[in-house]
């Protein structure tokens, strides 16, 4: 796939954006769990009132937005399904089975999995520049993730099996996303049934007797609408978007800037410690972005 340098140079800051504002989700998260919500209850939420928010604004502002032809519906519904509802399982899953560190370097196996799969299922050639970058990524990751710090725990093959499913269906939302542009859906529209069908899952995974007590007070909805907002819709849209101007392997690579952006507020924001394997870990992955 040959990419106009301008229009690549688009698409990088559109995903950079994009992995940037994940990054930034440690923050709402971080309050809400203060407030006695767990991981599922957490990803519920999100997924639900991303949904219902998208149902409210997208009608009024582009309601061409919500025309689907049935048979592209697959789609859809792998993005929001695979690529939202299974992957927060997947990854919450290794979580609770090893080391948050073990589980961030097995989510960023995705970058391996969009080049290969982008190459059997678009034709895009898997160029040497690129081989290098996806190199740097995961010794970046690993290093970033602190797992050479200490033990990191144990790996049993559950705990392998999930964490390499997270990063498949992560991927995976790069492989459905294509699809969808090529049979000529916008961005918005893409975020838009991804999340009617991730949200309408959230619904039976929702702890209701857990977590309806606290929506009733005032606390949770200040992080909760910069979860949803600064972390979910303008991310997506804009990762969407930048999908219409890079190859899937090259947006994969580029997104990985989060891990670096979710260091930087864990050490600003919580005063979690700086090392030196963190600091090589982030240089490898900007400079894999460079490259």
């Amino acid at each position: 796939m040959t990419v106009n340098f301008n229009k690549k140079r688009q698409g990088m800051i559109l995903v950079l954006v994009a992995g940037i504002c994940w990054g930034l989700i440690g923050l709402p998260v971080r309050a809400l769990s203060g407030m006695g919500l767990g991981a599922f209850d957490i990803t519920a939420l999100r997924a639900a009132f991303t949904g219902l928010a998208l149902l409210t604004v997208v009608p009024a502002i582009n309601p061409k937005a919500m025309k689907i032809r049935l048979r592209d519906l697959w789609c859809m519904a792998g993005c929001g399904l695979a690529s939202v509802t299974l992957f927060n399982i997947c990854y919450f899953a290794t979580i609770q089975r090893t080391s948050i560190g073990i589980a961030v370097i097995l989510l960023y196996t995705s970058p391996i999995f969009v080049t290969v799969l982008s190459h059997f299922c678009f034709g895009e050639s898997i160029k040497k520049t690129t081989a290098i970058a996806l190199v740097l990524v995961i010794i970046g990751c690993v290093l970033v993730s602190g797992v050479l710090d200490n033990d990191g725990g144990g790996l049993s093959l559950p705990s392998l099996l999930t964490g390499l499913g997270s990063g498949l269906c992560y991927a995976l939302y790069s492989i459905f996303g294509r699809y969808a542009q090529q049979r000529g859906y916008s961005s918005i529209a893409i975020t838009f049934w991804a999340f009617i069908f991730a949200g309408t899952a959230a619904l039976f995974l929702l702890d209701w007797q857990t977590t309806l007590p606290i929506l009733r007070t005032a606390s949770p909805w200040l992080p909760l609408t910069s979860l949803v907002l600064v972390s979910t819709i303008i991310p997506y849209c804009a990762y969407t978007a930048g999908l219409r101007l890079l190859p899937p392997s090259t947006a994969a690579i580029t997104a990985t800037i989060e891990p670096v952006v979710g260091t930087l507020v864990g050490i600003i924001a919580f005063g979690e410690t700086l090392t030196w394997g963190t600091l090589a870990g982030m240089a490898l992955i900007i400079g894999a972005l460079f490259l």
